[in-house]
Protein backbone atom coordinates (compact mmCIF):
# COMPACT_ATOMS: atom_id res chain seq x y z
CA UNK A 1 0.00 0.00 0.00
CA UNK A 2 0.94 3.59 -0.64
CA UNK A 3 1.09 6.25 2.22
CA UNK A 4 -1.94 8.54 1.75
CA UNK A 5 -3.96 6.68 -1.26
CA UNK A 6 -7.05 5.38 -0.92
CA UNK A 7 -8.34 1.64 -1.50
CA UNK A 8 -11.72 -0.20 -1.73
CA UNK A 9 -11.45 -2.90 0.52
CA UNK A 10 -13.92 -6.10 -0.27
CA UNK A 11 -14.99 -8.70 2.01
CA UNK A 12 -16.77 -11.58 1.61
CA UNK A 13 -17.89 -14.51 4.39
CA UNK A 14 -19.55 -17.45 2.76
CA UNK A 15 -21.03 -20.05 5.43
CA UNK A 16 -23.32 -20.37 8.64
CA UNK A 17 -22.67 -17.28 11.27
CA UNK A 18 -21.06 -13.68 11.41
CA UNK A 19 -16.43 -13.26 11.40
CA UNK A 20 -15.58 -9.80 13.24
CA UNK A 21 -13.40 -7.77 10.64
CA UNK A 22 -10.60 -5.81 12.00
CA UNK A 23 -8.76 -2.88 9.89
CA UNK A 24 -5.61 -1.84 11.53
CA UNK A 25 -5.37 1.89 10.13
CA UNK A 26 -4.51 5.14 12.12
CA UNK A 27 -7.27 3.66 14.64
CA UNK A 28 -8.09 0.28 14.33
CA UNK A 29 -11.97 -0.40 12.24
CA UNK A 30 -13.94 -3.52 14.23
CA UNK A 31 -17.57 -4.64 12.26
CA UNK A 32 -18.88 -7.60 12.26
CA UNK A 33 -20.18 -9.13 9.26
CA UNK A 34 -22.54 -11.78 8.28
CA UNK A 35 -21.44 -14.98 6.54
CA UNK A 36 -24.16 -14.71 4.12
CA UNK A 37 -21.68 -14.25 0.46
CA UNK A 38 -22.73 -10.43 0.42
CA UNK A 39 -19.30 -8.22 0.35
CA UNK A 40 -18.87 -5.96 3.20
CA UNK A 41 -17.15 -2.51 1.25
CA UNK A 42 -15.08 -0.11 2.96
CA UNK A 43 -12.97 2.65 1.61
CA UNK A 44 -9.58 3.17 3.48
CA UNK A 45 -7.03 5.82 3.16
CA UNK A 46 -3.09 4.19 4.17
CA UNK A 47 -1.67 6.14 6.77
CA UNK A 48 1.09 3.71 6.85
CA UNK A 49 2.65 0.86 4.19
CA UNK A 50 1.04 -1.42 6.00
CA UNK A 51 -2.52 -2.28 6.86
CA UNK A 52 -3.17 -5.57 9.14
CA UNK A 53 -6.47 -6.78 8.05
CA UNK A 54 -7.80 -9.63 10.44
CA UNK A 55 -10.98 -11.78 10.61
CA UNK A 56 -11.83 -13.92 13.72
CA UNK A 57 -15.24 -16.02 13.90
CA UNK A 58 -17.78 -16.03 16.04
CA UNK A 59 -18.32 -18.94 18.26
CA UNK A 60 -20.21 -21.71 16.16
CA UNK A 61 -19.30 -19.80 13.00
CA UNK A 62 -18.21 -22.05 9.64
CA UNK A 63 -17.18 -21.39 6.46
CA UNK A 64 -14.78 -19.19 4.53
CA UNK A 65 -13.76 -15.35 4.13
CA UNK A 66 -12.16 -13.84 1.24
CA UNK A 67 -10.97 -9.87 0.75
CA UNK A 68 -10.15 -7.91 -2.23
CA UNK A 69 -8.13 -4.58 -1.83
CA UNK A 70 -8.45 -2.15 -5.31
CA UNK A 71 -6.57 1.32 -5.34
CA UNK A 72 -9.31 3.88 -5.91
CA UNK A 73 -8.35 6.09 -8.88
CA UNK A 74 -7.62 9.56 -8.39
Amino acid sequence: MIRGRSYKLAVACAGKGRITLSIALKDTVRQTVDCDGVPFRQRITAAAAKVKIDTEGTPGATGMVAWRLDKVDE
